[in-house]
C-alpha cells in the first residue's frame, strides 16, 4: 500500500465516524476505515488515542482495527458528550490541514510523523478538551 492509499484511508476514517452507542461517560464510535487500515499503520489509526492520552477528562480510549470501533470512556461530570465530539472534530480538522504532508510520508516514516503531529496538538489542548483556535502546523510534521 502506498502513502496516498494510506492517507485516503485515514481521511475516510477522520471524516466518517458515526455514533454506535452512548451512555453517560461512554461513547462508542464506528469508524469504517479502521477495519481496512494496514496493521503496520497502527500509529496512524490510533491518533485520537494518542492525543487524548493523559487528558484528565478521559478515562480510556480503546480502538479495534478488527471491528472498526473506538470506545471512549470519559468523566461526564468534567466533560459533555458534545464537548468530546467537538474536540474530536477539531483534532480531525487540525490533521486535515496538514494532510498533504502526511500523505506524502513514506510508510516507514509515518509513526514518527504521527508522533510529531500529536506533539504539535497536545500543547494546544485547553481545559475541558478544547483545541486552541490557533492550532496550525508548520507543514513539516513528517520531517
Amino acid at each position: 500500500m502506498n502513502a496516498r492509499e494510506i492517507a485516503d484511508q485515514g481521511r475516510a476514517w477522520l471524516m466518517r465516524p458515526r455514533i454506535v452507542h452512548r451512555l453517560p461517560g461512554r461513547l462508542r464510535l464506528h469508524v469504517p476505515a479502521l477495519k481496512h487500515i494496514d496493521p503496520t499503520q497502527r500509529d496512524w489509526a490510533l491518533i485520537w488515542r494518542d492525543v487524548l492520552d493523559g487528558a484528565p477528562e478521559i478515562q480510556s480510549v480503546e480502538a479495534s482495527l478488527e471491528t472498526g470501533n473506538v470506545l471512549l470512556r470519559y468523566h461526564p461530570d468534567q466533560l459533555t458528550e458534545r464537548e468530546l465530539i467537538d474536540f474530536l472534530q477539531a483534532v480531525n480538522g487540525a490533521v486535515l490541514r496538514d494532510w498533504d504532508g502526511l500523505a506524502e510520508t513514506p510508510p516507514d516514516d509515518l509513526p514518527e510523523a504521527v508522533r510529531r503531529l500529536v506533539a504539535a496538538i497536545r500543547p494546544r489542548i485547553r481545559r475541558r478538551l478544547t483545541l486552541a483556535a490557533e492550532t496550525e502546523f508548520s507543514g513539516n510534521v513528517s520531517t
